[in-house]
Protein backbone atom coordinates (compact mmCIF):
# COMPACT_ATOMS: atom_id res chain seq x y z
CA UNK A 1 0.00 0.00 0.00
CA UNK A 2 1.21 3.51 -0.87
CA UNK A 3 -0.70 6.48 0.53
CA UNK A 4 -0.81 10.13 -0.55
CA UNK A 5 -1.53 12.75 2.10
CA UNK A 6 -2.61 16.14 0.80
CA UNK A 7 -1.87 19.01 3.19
CA UNK A 8 1.10 19.37 5.53
CA UNK A 9 -0.61 20.91 8.53
CA UNK A 10 -0.66 19.04 11.82
CA UNK A 11 -3.45 16.72 10.66
CA UNK A 12 -1.40 15.67 7.63
CA UNK A 13 1.74 15.29 9.75
CA UNK A 14 -0.14 13.18 12.31
CA UNK A 15 -1.54 10.96 9.55
CA UNK A 16 1.98 10.49 8.14
CA UNK A 17 3.26 9.74 11.66
CA UNK A 18 0.60 7.08 12.16
CA UNK A 19 1.28 5.44 8.79
CA UNK A 20 5.05 5.50 9.27
CA UNK A 21 4.66 3.88 12.68
CA UNK A 22 2.86 1.01 10.96
CA UNK A 23 5.49 0.69 8.23
CA UNK A 24 3.17 1.96 5.48
CA UNK A 25 4.84 4.11 2.77
CA UNK A 26 3.33 7.55 2.29
CA UNK A 27 4.00 10.84 0.52
CA UNK A 28 3.01 14.15 2.09
CA UNK A 29 2.20 16.97 -0.34
CA UNK A 30 2.30 20.56 0.96
CA UNK A 31 1.81 23.66 -1.19
CA UNK A 32 3.77 25.95 1.16
CA UNK A 33 7.53 25.99 1.78
CA UNK A 34 7.16 24.68 5.35
CA UNK A 35 4.99 22.23 7.25
CA UNK A 36 2.68 23.12 10.10
CA UNK A 37 -0.24 25.03 8.59
CA UNK A 38 -1.75 27.40 11.13
CA UNK A 39 0.91 26.31 13.62
CA UNK A 40 3.69 27.59 11.34
CA UNK A 41 6.26 29.93 12.86
CA UNK A 42 8.58 32.81 12.06
CA UNK A 43 11.50 34.22 14.02
CA UNK A 44 11.64 37.15 16.43
CA UNK A 45 15.09 38.05 17.76
CA UNK A 46 16.26 34.57 16.77
CA UNK A 47 13.43 32.74 18.57
CA UNK A 48 10.52 30.87 17.01
CA UNK A 49 7.07 32.40 17.37
CA UNK A 50 3.80 31.10 15.95
CA UNK A 51 2.16 33.24 13.27
CA UNK A 52 -1.16 32.66 15.01
CA UNK A 53 -1.29 32.42 18.83
CA UNK A 54 -1.14 28.90 20.25
CA UNK A 55 -1.30 27.22 23.63
CA UNK A 56 -2.44 23.85 25.00
CA UNK A 57 -5.02 22.83 27.57
CA UNK A 58 -4.47 20.11 30.15
CA UNK A 59 -6.71 17.77 28.15
CA UNK A 60 -4.54 18.07 25.02
CA UNK A 61 -2.81 14.75 25.52
CA UNK A 62 -2.33 13.69 21.88
CA UNK A 63 -0.03 16.56 20.91
CA UNK A 64 1.83 16.34 24.24
CA UNK A 65 2.54 12.66 23.53
CA UNK A 66 4.05 13.63 20.16
CA UNK A 67 6.24 16.25 21.86
CA UNK A 68 7.44 13.65 24.35
CA UNK A 69 8.08 11.07 21.63
CA UNK A 70 10.27 13.61 19.83
CA UNK A 71 12.35 13.99 22.99
CA UNK A 72 11.25 17.58 23.61
CA UNK A 73 9.06 17.00 26.64
CA UNK A 74 11.52 18.69 29.00
CA UNK A 75 10.87 21.98 27.21
CA UNK A 76 7.11 21.80 27.64
CA UNK A 77 5.82 23.97 30.47
CA UNK A 78 2.54 24.75 32.20
CA UNK A 79 1.82 28.41 32.95
CA UNK A 80 -0.76 29.95 35.26
CA UNK A 81 -2.33 32.63 33.06
CA UNK A 82 -5.10 35.19 33.36
CA UNK A 83 -7.95 36.30 31.17
CA UNK A 84 -9.73 39.60 30.94
CA UNK A 85 -12.51 41.47 29.22
CA UNK A 86 -12.46 44.96 27.77
CA UNK A 87 -15.86 46.57 28.22
CA UNK A 88 -17.04 50.15 28.67
CA UNK A 89 -13.54 51.67 28.38
CA UNK A 90 -12.23 49.46 31.19
CA UNK A 91 -10.25 46.23 31.51
CA UNK A 92 -11.78 43.68 33.85
CA UNK A 93 -9.75 40.72 35.08
CA UNK A 94 -11.77 37.49 34.80
CA UNK A 95 -9.24 34.86 35.80
CA UNK A 96 -10.89 33.52 38.99
CA UNK A 97 -14.37 33.28 40.56
CA UNK A 98 -13.57 36.29 42.75
CA UNK A 99 -12.80 38.33 39.63
CA UNK A 100 -16.25 37.47 38.26
CA UNK A 101 -17.85 38.63 41.51
CA UNK A 102 -16.07 41.99 41.04
CA UNK A 103 -17.32 42.43 37.45
CA UNK A 104 -19.31 45.61 38.03
CA UNK A 105 -20.92 45.96 34.55
CA UNK A 106 -23.28 43.22 35.77
CA UNK A 107 -25.52 43.30 38.79
CA UNK A 108 -24.70 40.89 41.61
CA UNK A 109 -27.22 38.20 40.58
CA UNK A 110 -26.03 38.40 36.97
CA UNK A 111 -22.42 38.01 38.15
CA UNK A 112 -23.41 34.79 39.89
CA UNK A 113 -25.12 33.56 36.71
CA UNK A 114 -22.09 34.57 34.66
CA UNK A 115 -19.78 32.65 36.98
CA UNK A 116 -21.95 29.54 36.82
CA UNK A 117 -21.14 29.29 33.10
CA UNK A 118 -17.78 27.87 34.18
CA UNK A 119 -19.61 25.00 35.90
CA UNK A 120 -23.04 24.31 34.39
CA UNK A 121 -21.86 23.28 30.88
CA UNK A 122 -19.92 20.37 32.42
CA UNK A 123 -23.23 18.77 33.42
CA UNK A 124 -24.46 18.51 29.82
CA UNK A 125 -24.66 14.77 29.23
CA UNK A 126 -25.72 14.76 25.58
CA UNK A 127 -24.29 17.52 23.44
CA UNK A 128 -26.57 16.53 20.54
CA UNK A 129 -29.40 18.44 22.25
CA UNK A 130 -27.35 21.62 21.84
CA UNK A 131 -27.40 21.30 18.06
CA UNK A 132 -31.05 22.33 18.05
CA UNK A 133 -30.60 25.78 19.59
CA UNK A 134 -28.32 28.73 19.04
CA UNK A 135 -25.56 29.86 21.37
CA UNK A 136 -27.58 33.04 21.89
CA UNK A 137 -30.68 31.13 23.03
CA UNK A 138 -28.69 28.78 25.27
CA UNK A 139 -26.60 31.49 26.94
CA UNK A 140 -29.67 33.60 27.64
CA UNK A 141 -31.40 30.55 29.11
CA UNK A 142 -28.46 29.77 31.42
CA UNK A 143 -27.21 33.23 32.34
CA UNK A 144 -29.84 35.76 31.32
CA UNK A 145 -30.11 38.46 28.70
CA UNK A 146 -27.88 40.98 30.50
CA UNK A 147 -24.95 38.56 30.64
CA UNK A 148 -25.45 37.69 27.00
CA UNK A 149 -25.66 41.28 25.77
CA UNK A 150 -22.75 42.61 27.83
CA UNK A 151 -20.31 39.69 27.60
CA UNK A 152 -21.13 37.23 24.85
CA UNK A 153 -22.94 39.03 22.06
CA UNK A 154 -20.07 41.45 21.26
CA UNK A 155 -17.55 38.59 21.12
CA UNK A 156 -19.76 36.34 19.00
CA UNK A 157 -20.47 39.26 16.68
CA UNK A 158 -16.76 40.03 16.34
CA UNK A 159 -15.85 36.40 15.65
CA UNK A 160 -18.68 35.31 13.39
CA UNK A 161 -20.03 38.53 11.88
CA UNK A 162 -23.37 38.03 10.19
CA UNK A 163 -23.59 34.50 11.60
CA UNK A 164 -23.18 35.57 15.25
CA UNK A 165 -26.80 34.85 16.24
CA UNK A 166 -26.91 31.58 14.26
CA UNK A 167 -23.96 29.78 15.91
CA UNK A 168 -25.02 26.49 17.48
CA UNK A 169 -24.93 26.19 21.26
CA UNK A 170 -22.67 23.15 20.92
CA UNK A 171 -19.81 25.41 19.81
CA UNK A 172 -19.87 27.70 22.86
CA UNK A 173 -20.56 24.72 25.15
CA UNK A 174 -17.30 23.12 24.05
CA UNK A 175 -15.38 26.36 24.64
CA UNK A 176 -16.80 26.76 28.14
CA UNK A 177 -16.08 23.15 29.10
CA UNK A 178 -12.53 23.33 27.74
CA UNK A 179 -11.58 26.55 29.49
CA UNK A 180 -13.52 25.77 32.65
CA UNK A 181 -11.71 22.45 32.98
CA UNK A 182 -8.20 23.89 32.56
CA UNK A 183 -7.91 25.29 36.07
CA UNK A 184 -5.17 25.11 38.68
CA UNK A 185 -4.65 26.51 42.16
CA UNK A 186 -7.21 29.11 43.14
CA UNK A 187 -9.21 28.24 40.00
CA UNK A 188 -6.78 30.22 37.79
CA UNK A 189 -6.44 29.00 34.22
CA UNK A 190 -3.38 26.86 33.46
CA UNK A 191 -2.16 26.64 29.85
CA UNK A 192 0.72 24.79 28.22
CA UNK A 193 3.42 26.17 25.95
CA UNK A 194 6.63 24.82 24.47
CA UNK A 195 9.65 26.79 25.61
CA UNK A 196 11.23 28.14 22.44
CA UNK A 197 7.92 27.88 20.59
CA UNK A 198 6.24 25.08 18.68
CA UNK A 199 8.45 25.76 15.64
CA UNK A 200 11.25 23.48 16.91
CA UNK A 201 8.64 20.77 17.51
CA UNK A 202 7.56 20.97 13.86
CA UNK A 203 11.19 20.93 12.69
CA UNK A 204 11.98 17.87 14.82
CA UNK A 205 8.76 16.19 13.73
CA UNK A 206 9.56 16.74 10.05
CA UNK A 207 13.02 15.20 10.53
CA UNK A 208 11.46 12.30 12.44
CA UNK A 209 9.01 11.62 9.61
CA UNK A 210 11.76 11.70 7.00
CA UNK A 211 13.89 9.33 9.05
CA UNK A 212 10.98 6.89 9.11
CA UNK A 213 10.66 6.96 5.34
CA UNK A 214 7.93 9.55 4.77
CA UNK A 215 8.40 11.37 1.47
CA UNK A 216 7.75 15.09 2.05
CA UNK A 217 7.09 17.26 -0.99
CA UNK A 218 7.13 20.94 -0.03
CA UNK A 219 6.07 23.73 -2.41
CA UNK A 220 4.09 21.07 -4.28
CA UNK A 221 0.39 21.82 -4.60
CA UNK A 222 -1.84 19.02 -5.81
CA UNK A 223 -3.78 20.18 -8.84
CA UNK A 224 -6.15 17.23 -9.09
CA UNK A 225 -7.21 14.05 -7.37
CA UNK A 226 -7.84 11.55 -10.17
CA UNK A 227 -11.03 9.50 -9.78
CA UNK A 228 -11.70 6.62 -12.15
CA UNK A 229 -14.36 3.98 -11.95
CA UNK A 230 -15.58 5.15 -8.55
CA UNK A 231 -12.19 5.03 -6.82
CA UNK A 232 -9.29 7.41 -6.30
CA UNK A 233 -6.30 6.32 -8.37
CA UNK A 234 -3.73 9.05 -7.72
CA UNK A 235 -2.92 12.75 -7.83
CA UNK A 236 -1.69 15.28 -10.34
CA UNK A 237 1.12 17.39 -8.87
CA UNK A 238 3.55 19.53 -10.84
CA UNK A 239 1.64 18.61 -13.97
CA UNK A 240 2.46 14.90 -13.54
CA UNK A 241 0.11 12.07 -12.58
CA UNK A 242 1.32 9.91 -9.67
CA UNK A 243 -0.58 6.72 -8.78
CA UNK A 244 -1.47 5.93 -5.15
CA UNK A 245 -3.46 3.15 -3.53
CA UNK A 246 -5.20 5.45 -1.07
CA UNK A 247 -5.44 9.21 -0.58
CA UNK A 248 -6.03 11.23 2.59
CA UNK A 249 -7.05 14.87 2.15
CA UNK A 250 -6.59 17.37 5.01
CA UNK A 251 -7.50 20.63 3.24
CA UNK A 252 -10.61 22.74 3.76
CA UNK A 253 -13.71 21.13 2.19
CA UNK A 254 -14.10 23.78 -0.51
CA UNK A 255 -10.51 23.25 -1.65
CA UNK A 256 -11.10 19.50 -1.72
CA UNK A 257 -14.24 20.03 -3.83
CA UNK A 258 -12.25 21.99 -6.42
CA UNK A 259 -9.37 19.52 -6.35
CA UNK A 260 -11.52 16.46 -7.05
CA UNK A 261 -13.88 17.16 -9.98
CA UNK A 262 -14.84 13.48 -10.07
CA UNK A 263 -16.65 13.65 -6.73
CA UNK A 264 -20.44 13.13 -6.83
CA UNK A 265 -22.18 16.45 -7.48
CA UNK A 266 -24.33 16.40 -4.33
CA UNK A 267 -21.33 15.58 -2.13
CA UNK A 268 -19.29 18.40 -3.67
CA UNK A 269 -22.15 20.81 -3.08
CA UNK A 270 -22.37 19.80 0.58
CA UNK A 271 -18.62 20.39 0.98
CA UNK A 272 -19.08 23.93 -0.36
CA UNK A 273 -21.95 24.59 2.06
CA UNK A 274 -19.56 24.43 5.02
CA UNK A 275 -18.83 28.05 5.89
CA UNK A 276 -15.39 29.14 7.07
CA UNK A 277 -14.37 32.48 8.59
CA UNK A 278 -11.03 33.96 7.58
CA UNK A 279 -8.57 35.47 10.05
CA UNK A 280 -5.98 38.20 9.95
CA UNK A 281 -3.56 38.28 12.86
CA UNK A 282 -1.35 41.30 13.53
CA UNK A 283 1.71 40.39 15.59
CA UNK A 284 3.49 43.20 17.42
CA UNK A 285 7.01 43.25 18.79
CA UNK A 286 6.97 45.89 21.53
CA UNK A 287 9.53 47.66 23.68
CA UNK A 288 7.17 47.50 26.67
CA UNK A 289 4.16 45.54 27.87
CA UNK A 290 0.62 46.63 27.01
CA UNK A 291 -1.26 45.11 29.98
CA UNK A 292 -0.85 42.45 32.65
CA UNK A 293 -3.45 40.22 30.93
CA UNK A 294 -2.57 37.21 28.78
CA UNK A 295 -5.88 36.75 26.97
CA UNK A 296 -8.19 39.75 26.65
CA UNK A 297 -11.54 39.36 24.96
CA UNK A 298 -12.91 42.56 23.46
CA UNK A 299 -16.58 43.32 24.19
CA UNK A 300 -16.72 46.61 22.32
CA UNK A 301 -18.31 46.68 18.83
CA UNK A 302 -16.28 49.75 17.85
CA UNK A 303 -12.93 47.99 18.25
CA UNK A 304 -11.86 46.21 15.04
CA UNK A 305 -10.31 43.11 16.65
CA UNK A 306 -11.84 40.41 18.82
CA UNK A 307 -8.86 39.58 20.99
CA UNK A 308 -5.65 41.06 22.40
CA UNK A 309 -3.37 38.18 23.33
CA UNK A 310 -0.18 39.34 25.02
CA UNK A 311 1.96 36.28 24.52
CA UNK A 312 4.75 37.46 26.83
CA UNK A 313 2.33 37.53 29.73
CA UNK A 314 2.55 33.74 29.45
CA UNK A 315 6.02 33.08 27.99
CA UNK A 316 8.90 35.19 29.29
CA UNK A 317 10.05 38.24 27.25
CA UNK A 318 13.62 36.99 27.78
CA UNK A 319 12.86 34.22 25.27
CA UNK A 320 12.55 36.96 22.62
CA UNK A 321 15.57 39.04 23.58
CA UNK A 322 13.54 41.11 26.05
CA UNK A 323 10.84 42.05 23.54
CA UNK A 324 7.15 41.94 24.41
CA UNK A 325 4.88 40.12 21.96
CA UNK A 326 1.18 40.74 21.37
CA UNK A 327 -1.34 39.35 18.88
CA UNK A 328 -4.37 41.27 17.63
CA UNK A 329 -6.85 38.84 16.09
CA UNK A 330 -9.70 39.63 13.74
CA UNK A 331 -12.08 37.08 12.17
CA UNK A 332 -13.72 38.30 9.00
CA UNK A 333 -14.99 37.55 5.53
CA UNK A 334 -12.18 37.19 2.97
CA UNK A 335 -13.76 40.10 1.04
CA UNK A 336 -13.31 42.41 4.03
CA UNK A 337 -10.73 45.16 3.28
CA UNK A 338 -8.96 44.41 6.58
CA UNK A 339 -8.08 40.94 5.29
CA UNK A 340 -5.81 42.37 2.60
CA UNK A 341 -4.14 45.16 4.58
CA UNK A 342 -0.40 45.23 5.13
CA UNK A 343 1.00 45.07 8.65
CA UNK A 344 1.65 48.83 8.65
CA UNK A 345 -1.88 49.59 7.43
CA UNK A 346 -3.42 47.32 10.05
CA UNK A 347 -1.33 48.89 12.78
CA UNK A 348 -2.44 52.38 11.77
CA UNK A 349 -6.08 51.22 11.65
CA UNK A 350 -5.83 49.51 15.04
CA UNK A 351 -3.72 52.11 16.86
CA UNK A 352 -6.60 54.38 18.00
CA UNK A 353 -8.36 51.35 19.50
CA UNK A 354 -5.17 50.14 21.16
CA UNK A 355 -4.64 53.59 22.65
CA UNK A 356 -8.20 53.47 23.95
CA UNK A 357 -7.40 50.19 25.75
CA UNK A 358 -3.83 50.99 26.86
CA UNK A 359 -3.39 54.40 28.48
CA UNK A 360 -0.32 56.26 27.27
CA UNK A 361 0.44 53.92 24.39
CA UNK A 362 2.67 55.56 21.79
CA UNK A 363 3.39 54.42 18.25
CA UNK A 364 7.07 54.09 19.04
CA UNK A 365 6.31 51.29 21.52
CA UNK A 366 5.96 49.09 18.43
CA UNK A 367 9.34 48.01 17.09
CA UNK A 368 8.10 45.62 14.38
CA UNK A 369 4.77 44.35 13.08
CA UNK A 370 3.78 41.36 10.98
CA UNK A 371 0.41 40.52 9.43
CA UNK A 372 -0.53 36.88 8.88
CA UNK A 373 -3.74 35.82 7.22
CA UNK A 374 -5.57 32.56 6.67
CA UNK A 375 -8.61 32.15 4.45
CA UNK A 376 -9.74 28.86 6.06
CA UNK A 377 -9.29 29.70 9.74
CA UNK A 378 -12.51 28.72 11.53
CA UNK A 379 -15.47 26.53 10.51
CA UNK A 380 -18.71 28.31 11.30
CA UNK A 381 -20.74 25.83 13.36
CA UNK A 382 -24.42 26.41 12.71
CA UNK A 383 -27.38 24.46 14.07
CA UNK A 384 -27.55 20.77 13.09
CA UNK A 385 -23.93 20.85 11.95
CA UNK A 386 -23.61 17.07 12.33
CA UNK A 387 -25.91 16.74 9.30
CA UNK A 388 -23.34 18.66 7.25
CA UNK A 389 -20.10 17.52 8.85
CA UNK A 390 -18.18 15.43 6.31
CA UNK A 391 -17.47 11.84 7.29
CA UNK A 392 -13.87 10.71 7.21
CA UNK A 393 -14.73 8.20 4.50
CA UNK A 394 -15.83 9.93 1.30
CA UNK A 395 -18.28 8.40 -1.22
CA UNK A 396 -15.25 7.51 -3.37
CA UNK A 397 -13.37 4.29 -2.69
CA UNK A 398 -9.85 4.78 -1.25
CA UNK A 399 -10.39 8.53 -0.72
CA UNK A 400 -10.55 9.96 2.81
CA UNK A 401 -11.03 13.43 4.29
CA UNK A 402 -9.94 14.75 7.69
CA UNK A 403 -9.82 18.49 8.29
CA UNK A 404 -10.97 21.23 10.67
CA UNK A 405 -14.53 20.73 9.48
CA UNK A 406 -14.31 17.10 10.66
CA UNK A 407 -13.49 18.07 14.27
CA UNK A 408 -16.80 18.08 16.07
CA UNK A 409 -18.20 18.65 18.67
CA UNK A 410 -14.72 19.79 19.69
CA UNK A 411 -13.25 22.91 18.09
CA UNK A 412 -10.15 23.11 15.94
CA UNK A 413 -6.72 23.32 17.53
CA UNK A 414 -3.35 21.56 17.50
CA UNK A 415 -4.42 18.68 19.69
CA UNK A 416 -7.50 17.76 17.70
CA UNK A 417 -5.58 18.19 14.46
CA UNK A 418 -3.33 15.38 15.73
CA UNK A 419 -6.27 13.32 16.99
CA UNK A 420 -8.07 13.47 13.65
CA UNK A 421 -4.88 12.74 11.69
CA UNK A 422 -4.51 9.56 13.73
CA UNK A 423 -8.20 8.80 13.56
CA UNK A 424 -8.51 8.93 9.78
CA UNK A 425 -5.60 6.50 9.34
CA UNK A 426 -7.01 4.06 11.87
CA UNK A 427 -10.44 4.19 10.30
CA UNK A 428 -8.97 3.84 6.80
CA UNK A 429 -6.90 0.80 7.74
CA UNK A 430 -9.83 -0.78 9.53
CA UNK A 431 -12.01 -0.39 6.46
CA UNK A 432 -12.11 -3.34 4.06
CA UNK A 433 -11.36 -1.87 0.65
Amino acid sequence: MNVAIIGGGMTGMAAAHELAGRGIPCTLFEKEEILGGLAGSFQVNGAYLEKFYHHLFNTDTAIIEIIQELGLGSQFQWHETNTGLYHGNSIFRLATPMDVLRFTPLGFIDRIRFGLLAILPRFVRDWHTLENITAKEWLIKLAGRNVYQIVWEPMLRSKFGRYHDQIAAVWIWNKLVLRGGSRGRGAAEVLGYQRGGFGPVLTAWEAHLKNRGVQIRLSTPVQEIRIEGGRATGVVAGGQFEPFDRIIVTTAPAIFADMAPGLPAEYRENLRRIVYAANVCLVLKLRRSLTTTYWMNIADPDIPFVGLIEHTNMERPAEYGGAHIAYLSRYLDPEDPYYHMSADALLEAYLPSLQKIVAGLQRDWVEEAWAWRERWAQPVILKHYSDLRPALQTPIQDLWLSCMASIYPQDRGMNYAVVYGQKVVREMLGHAS
